[in-house]
């Protein structure tokens, strides 16, 4: 019987070239996202749960950089190490060995190129200790690396070698194909569907046996190259993944008015996924956002909610989408009646339910207690109650912390909701990670609260183990505009500009790392002041650099300016920037030029999933004075992970909650999975959501537009 390769024992090393030196070789952008999405896989605890450390990407090495990684991964693993190539393949013309591309191989000049041979050696190596060992290389002429010593011909009775997987896109003498327009290479797109979707029939655990004839199958009835593999002993055996695969339950009949059909797959294939028009901006986490800013936004914005965006869909561990389950969909709202002899538990929420923002708090606090109704009402958890104890926090950090403090010392409380600035997260934690008081946010999407205050040039540290977010956080934001950028706008030379602060020259760093790897080209950088609005120098580089996007790293204010000022030298350059540019103040100070900006925002609109349709009827039906906004189907998940959490690792014993029911259920929540009305809801190990969505805006008709 297989079991799943221990994650904590196990390395991967995912090798990719997507861009050449050498004009002869076609640039490959796709693999670029391969090695992405198969990290973001990787390390998804629903598919093998590597920790970040143990998956190393190489997405343009040199030669002595990858064998020195192959040779150090093979060292540390003691369980299982997988090594993955994508890029172009070449066969010596003497030796007929194959030899993988790298960005500055000379295809005349093969020593410039990673011979495969040196992989192998260093797999094989008596210093390695890495017991089993799989090979998966996706590239022409792959399958030259199934002779030899890693070949089933080869392997005899060699011990020092048994447990070896080798799995190729093509036999030795078949190209391997990167269709034109499509997200991932042919062999590693369907590798990763098997991973995300899981195969029907299959056993809960993928072997890379069972991986293999998948493969073979679904290639094969395309017309695609056939896949081969070689296996040593009980290679076969070594299992990396967990079959994601679910057959579908039959739904009980849904209330008049509701729908359950499954959200739809077919969203559109670039790097990131959707959220609300311009929904960050009113957020109020930007300390320096002034209130105008914000009253302002959220008019705007609110109206938008009712588009129909065009989804950028990278779902980093998303998984299966759509759907309900006990904690995903939504029934009728109300109490469950007769609550005598049963445990009543308290989940907190801690919202502003007073000033600028009350109307957005206000959506988060009622889609809490819709999610806490329905519970009650199905007797979700035989013997409890729950009941939410909502706190106003009037958005300020002082606030946040007395609530945090008078949730600890209510001893009904085992969770809490909330916050919705991140100002007032921190605070608040440093309350709860002295009790263990498990908060999950609908709303924050600062960096630092899950990865710790170094986590974009150090190293990252979870700060509190009892802070969790359904929504997605701010690294998202820069790929989610480099991909719409470069796939869809059709821009290849940036110059990127940031204000030197956390939030900007975050946003700029993740920008040009992802914007390279679409395959476009960082053509100048600049920083400047977060208060400088003069950008004559900035705009004359960019245009003396033929830049066709600038992308702005900074505050709305400056970002307008900017704007204004290069679309009056250049009306042909497109500006983009993260959610704090989406305010229509934006727009009125930029001027008329402003037309094609681009700004992102992090999180999908509710009436855009088929998923959320049932929480929608009900929240409408329920009779809340106030619209459930960008942030309620989140708050609604939100609760959800603590109910379902709390049934999960909260044992009651004589009607009675046990000292340890916060610790036990924080310990919960981190575990927690299933289909909420939002998408996938779990956190990695940071606490962060596995589903990750990020909308792209742009300036139509004076407004933002969902693009």
């Amino acid at each position: 019987m297989s079991e799943l390769s221990e994650p904590a024992l196990s390395r991967a090393l995912l090798i990719g070239a997507h861009s050449f030196a050498d004009p002869g070789l076609e640039p490959l952008p796709a693999v670029s996202r391969n090695l992405t999405r198969l990290a973001e896989l990787l390390g998804d605890p629903s598919v093998w749960g590597l920790a970040p450390d143990h998956v190393r990407m190489l997405p343009e090495p040199d030669r002595d950089q990858a064998l020195e990684e192959v040779a150090r991964l093979a060292d540390e693993a003691e369980d299982t190490l997988l090594v993955y190539y994508a890029g172009h393949g070449f066969v010596h013309e003497l030796s007929n060995e194959l030899y993988l591309g790298l960005p500055r191989t000379n295809p005349r000049l093969l020593y410039s190129a990673l011979r495969y041979q040196d992989i192998r050696e260093l797999l094989l190596a008596p210093q390695a200790r890495a017991r089993r060992k799989v090979v998966i290389l996706d590239c022409c002429w792959s399958g030259l690396a199934l002779h030899g010593a890693m070949s089933s011909s080869g392997l005899g009775g060699m011990s020092d070698i048994s447990g070896t997987f080798v799995l190729t896109a093509t036999s030795e003498t078949r190209t391997a194909l990167a269709p034109p327009g499509e997200r991932y290479t042919a062999f590693t797109g369907e590798l990763i569907g098997a991973l995300e979707k899981g195969i029907p029939q299959a056993p809960p655990l993928l072997t890379m046996m069972t991986l293999y004839q998948h493969l073979y199958g679904s290639l094969t009835a395309k017309g695609m190259p056939k896949p081969q593999q070689r296996n040593g002993n009980t290679a076969g055996a070594i299992a990396l993944a967990r079959n994601r695969y679910r057959p579908p339950e039959p739904p009980p009949p849904p209330p008049e008015g509701t729908s359950t059909k499954d959200e739809p797959a077919d969203d559109a294939p670039a790097e990131n996924a959707a959220g609300t028009a311009g929904s960050s901006a009113v957020r109020g986490r930007r300390r320096r956002l002034s209130r105008r800013t914000v009253v302002v936004v959220s008019t705007v914005l609110v109206a938008a909610l009712g588009m129909l965006p065009l989804m950028l869909d990278s779902v980093f561990g998303e998984g299966a989408r759509g759907g309900s389950s006990d904690g995903g969909g939504s029934g009728n709202s109300g109490n469950s009646g007769d609550t005598k002899n049963k445990l009543t538990v308290g989940i907190g929420v801690s919202v502003p339910l007073s000033g600028d923002l009350a109307e957005l708090g206000k959506g988060i606090k009622n889609s809490a207690e819709l999610a806490v109704e329905k519970a009650n009402k199905d007797d979700f958890v035989p013997g409890v109650t729950f009941k939410v104890q909502a706190l106003d926090d009037k958005a300020q950090p002082a606030t946040g912390q007395v609530n945090a403090t008078k949730f600890v010392a209510d001893s009904d409380v085992v969770g809490v909701v909330g916050p919705f600035n991140a100002s007032v997260a921190n605070p608040m934690q440093e309350v709860f990670v002295q009790a263990h008081l498990p908060q999950v946010s609908p709303a924050n999407s600062a960096p630092e609260l899950t990865l710790g205050a170094d986590w974009l040039d150090g190293p990252r540290s979870r700060p509190y183990d009892t802070y969790f977010r359904t929504v997605v956080n701010d690294m998202a934001q820069g790929p989610a505009a480099a991909g719409y950028l470069h796939e869809w706008d059709g821009r290849r030379r940036a110059f990127v500009i940031d204000d030197k602060q956390v939030y900007g020259h975050s946003l700029a760093e993740t920008f040009k790392t992802a914007f390279r790897e679409e395959g476009g080209r960082i053509v100048g950088e600049s920083q400047v002041d977060d208060d400088q609005r003069a950008f004559t120098e900035e705009v004359k580089q960019a245009r003396a650099a033929d830049a066709d996007v600038v992308y702005f790293g900074g505050s709305y204010e400056g970002g307008a300016a900017l704007s204004k000022q290069l679309h009056a030298a250049d009306p042909g350059i497109r500006v983009a920037g993260g959610d704090v540019l989406c305010s229509s103040d934006y727009i009125s100070e930029a001027g008329s030029g402003a037309v094609g900006d681009i700004c992102t925002v992090g999180g999908v609109v509710a009436e855009r999933l088929d998923s959320a349709k049932p929480f929608i009827t009900d929240y409408e039906k329920a009779g809340y004075s106030t619209p459930y906004g960008p942030y309620g189907g989140y708050a609604y998940d939100a609760t959800w992970a603590l109910i379902r959490a709390f049934k999960e690792g909260v044992h009651i014993t004589g009607g009675e909650l046990p000292p340890t029911a916060r610790g036990d259920l924080r310990k919960a929540v981190q575990a927690v999975a299933f289909d909420g009305v939002m998408g996938r809801v779990g956190f990695d190990r940071y606490g962060d959501a596995i589903t990750r969505r990020v909308q792209v805006y742009q300036v139509r008709g004076g407004r933002w537009s969902g693009v």
